[in-house]
């Protein structure tokens, strides 16, 4: 059965033939014609997710497995706001969304009227289009409903980003039909084209740098992007700086950034930074190498991404609109330059990776230690999703993307979603997802566990240290007097009864004995997902991370 409003069969019609499939729904009865049409439709694959903020995020983490749009619905009201936080995070990160609102007639707002708010264009500061279906249903305004539907559905696929449809419904909602009225044909998919030409006066630029650094963000997994940086990389003019979240993976590359930048006085940092800098990506983690970066006096700043190209570090002179492995290719063709800059930066790679191995024999059970364990026994085929804030900070310090595929909500960078990502990335993908979080992540987003498709290969390392301890890193709040109760905001909870609610195999360990005997069998297959909490409250993790940083720089 369908829904009998004929802006709902056009809009399943049309998202069908887009090849968007995949719907995450939450309960309402606004969208009862929404909900009606999706889940009768036998080309749909609809998912239940009360939480529409966890919806969103669940959605969010499917694009970023199946690299297509997916679409997510709810009814009217505080309901569409709910799915802001996911909204902004795909918008950064370039995560096609379809986000599909249900409202009340438009002659409804501000009348006080339930559930009816200020609904269109809710969105409007982050979202790559707000469209509004009209609920006529005359041939005029259907032709209209039409335009606006493929308008919306190409500008996702074609800004890999989120959209915004808004559908006022009158009464009744729930007439039903057992046959679809609309018929379309067959529907061209989108292509974005690039006009390389323009960039291509810049590859004679290139060696007129004799220090040369290109520096990687955030990423999907691309070997030929991969390969085409290994050639550059060879260079004695050229070096590579990744990040975890780049998905890259060499011997040639720099990949844990804060070991070598920190910390860089004026002295060291003349002869480490680069004449000309070039970005590929999306954001970057590391505070460091940001401030590295605005305090060197670039020459030139080239922004290599396809959508993005922010002046992250205040020096930017070229942007360049297109796919890295197009651009790359031109350019390993540009003869090598000679240089002592790819020679200064291996000496110290080389220095620092043998502090990094010698602190790293002797850390006591904490957080730092913790990673390190987890970076010896994650197995190879798992996704890695992280939370923010520190968890990710750690991870960066470990070669963890030489191994897997690794993903973090960097768009935003905010903590609020990462665990409905990972339940909706575990959901969408065939190899096992393994999300890695702290205390505060987790507890936050603890509704990322409250739906039925949770795969038994889901895992969880949740690492709790008793609050938000990045807090007592970071320089700043560990000189305020609410430090505890205010910025770590420290707690004795633990996820055991999260655990058994949700079903879930937990275990708790205190200890690196405990922690790596649990690992033993923590990755096998089983029935249920399990969860693993790693109690660290009485480490002393902050001191001992400064301290690993000021072993690297003695």
């Amino acid at each position: 059965m369908y829904s009998k409003k004929l802006s709902v069969q056009l809009l399943g019609e049309m998202l069908y033939r887009y090849g968007v499939t995949d719907m995450v729904i939450s309960p309402g009865s606004r969208n009862a014609p929404l909900i009606i049409h999706f889940c009768g439709h036998k080309e749909y694959q609809c998912y239940s997710v009360v939480d529409e903020r966890s919806a969103a995020f669940f959605a969010l983490g499917m694009a970023q497995s199946k690299k297509k749009p997916v679409a997510v619905s709810c009814t009217s009201g505080t309901a569409s706001a709910n799915y802001y936080p996911a909204i902004i995070e795909a918008f950064y990160q370039n995560v096609p969304l379809v986000v599909i609102t249900a409202d009340r007639p438009e002659n409804f707002v501000d009348i006080f009227d339930g559930q009816t708010i200020r609904q269109k264009n809710i969105y409007q500061n982050h979202i790559y289009g707000s469209f509004q279906l009209s609920e006529s249903e005359d041939t005029q305004n259907i032709t209209d409903n039409f335009l606006i539907i493929k308008k919306a559905v190409q500008t996702a696929i074609l800004k890999s980003g989120p959209v915004h449809i808004n559908i006022p419904f009158s009464e009744p909602l729930y007439e039903q039909t057992d046959a679809v009225e609309i018929n379309i044909e067959t529907i061209t998919q989108p292509e974005r084209k690039f006009e390389s030409e323009k960039w291509h006066s810049l590859l004679s630029q290139w060696n007129r740098f004799e220090k040369k650094m290109i520096l990687t963000g955030m990423l999907p997994p691309d070997k030929d992007l991969n390969n085409l940086l290994e050639q550059l990389a060879a260079r004695e003019d050229t070096i590579i700086l990744t990040e975890t979240t780049s998905n890259l993976n060499s011997t040639s590359f720099y990949p844990n950034i804060d070991r070598y930048i920190f910390p860089f006085g004026d002295e060291k940092m003349e002869g480490y930074k680069p004449d000309l800098l070039l970005t590929i990506g999306q954001n970057l983690i590391s505070k460091k190498v940001k401030i590295f970066l605005r305090n060197s006096n670039l020459k030139a700043h080239w922004h290599l991404d396809k959508y993005w190209h922010p002046d992250t570090f205040f020096s930017l002179t070229e942007k360049i609109e297109d796919h890295p492995v197009s651009f790359l290719q031109e350019l390993v063709k540009v003869p090598p330059k000679e240089s002592a800059y790819s020679s200064i930066w291996k000496q110290m790679k080389n220095e620092r990776k043998i502090k990094h191995a010698e602190f790293s024999k002797n850390i006591p059970f904490s957080d730092l230690q913790v990673i390190k364990i987890l970076n010896e026994k994650i197995p190879d085929y798992y996704n890695l999703q992280i939370s923010n804030s520190a968890m990710i900070r750690y991870i960066q310090l470990f070669d963890f993307n030489s191994k897997n595929k690794i993903f973090c909500n960097r768009g935003a960078s905010g903590i609020d979603g990462s665990g409905s990502t990972a339940v909706g990335f575990a959901v969408a993908d065939a190899n096992p997802t393994l999300l890695i979080t702290g205390d505060l992540g987790f507890f936050y987003d603890s509704n990322a566990l409250w739906n039925k498709y949770i795969p038994s290969n889901f895992r969880i390392i949740l690492v709790n240290n008793g609050g938000g301890n990045i807090f007592k890193i970071i320089p700043g709040p560990d000189t305020s007097e609410s430090l505890d109760e205010f910025f770590v905001t420290q707690h004795n909870r633990t996820a055991r009864l999260l655990a058994e609610e949700y079903h879930f195999e937990y275990q708790e360990v205190h200890n690196q004995e405990e922690l790596e005997k649990c690992l033993e069998y923590f990755f096998e297959d089983s029935k249920k997902p399990k969860l693993l909490e790693i109690n660290t409250k009485k480490c002393d993790n902050a001191k001992i991370l400064r301290n690993y940083f000021n072993f690297l720089n003695q």
